[in-house]
């Protein structure tokens, strides 16, 4: 009798030791198991992460290609060349581009100031300017950018200088901004001048219109006194 006591109790302790070691492996496998699923999760998590910032990263470069659209679609001119890939010329011609804009921004100036005698003297500086750039150096696209740039140039500043009264001039002016817009991108002068496109939807009886600006400030061009501050910066250069 006593020896089948011993025997049942040895075959219970059996049991029990079997059962406690394959629940054991039981809570391992599930261990190993949710220890897998995070690591999934961690490189899942860590790819979506590279994932998310190439995707804002091309987001933020199709942005700034429509803003570039978007401010060139809206010129009153739109057969203006403007290069996608800027031409590179040399540090000679580079030189000759920038003082045209800078004569350009002295004109602005003048009629922020709503000076005529001013503008008129700074759209003469500037037409010298343009006719003193050497393009000898420029090939193919370069070429073909500068050439009708400054046929329109030429043509834009005479008739500016042409017209007496200051919202005929102005209006000249408008043109001529949105040429000086399509040389500096054309050219990449923004690299070594600080630029920036600026836009008042009021102009011209709500028609709107550009100009380039040497700062931030909003110093409006269209209307100079009367409505200083109307405009805001589009785009820097």
């Amino acid at each position: 009798m006593n020896t089948m006591k011993s025997i049942l109790m040895a075959t219970t302790i059996a049991a029990l030791m079997l059962l406690g070691a394959c629940n054991g492996n039981q809570q391992n496998e599930h261990g190993d198991h949710e220890h897998h699923d995070e690591m999934e999760a961690t490189e899942a998590g860590h790819d979506h992460s590279i994932m998310e910032e190439h995707h804002n990263k091309m987001e933020q470069g199709e942005n700034i290609h429509r803003q570039h659209t978007s401010i060139r679609d809206n010129f009153a001119n739109q057969d203006i060349i403007i290069l996608d890939d800027p031409y590179r010329a040399d540090a000679a011609v580079n030189q000759d581009l920038e003082e045209v804009v800078d004569a350009y921004l002295e004109m602005k100036n003048a009629l922020v100031n709503s000076n005529v005698a001013a503008a008129d003297k700074a759209a003469v500086e500037m037409a010298e300017k343009v006719a003193a750039v050497d393009g000898s150096s420029l090939k193919t696209k370069g070429t073909e950018a500068w050439e009708q740039h400054s046929s329109l140039y030429t043509a834009k500043l005479a008739e500016l200088q042409h017209v007496k009264n200051l919202e005929e001039k102005r209006s000249y002016f408008s043109h001529i901004s949105e040429i000086v817009y399509c040389t500096v991108k054309s050219f990449d002068l923004k690299k070594d001048m600080e630029l920036y496109a600026t836009y008042c939807p009021m102009a011209f009886e709500g028609k709107g219109a550009y100009w380039m600006a040497e700062a931030r400030e909003v110093r409006n061009p269209y209307f100079g006194e009367k409505m200083m501050q109307c405009g805001e910066v589009k785009e820097e250069l």
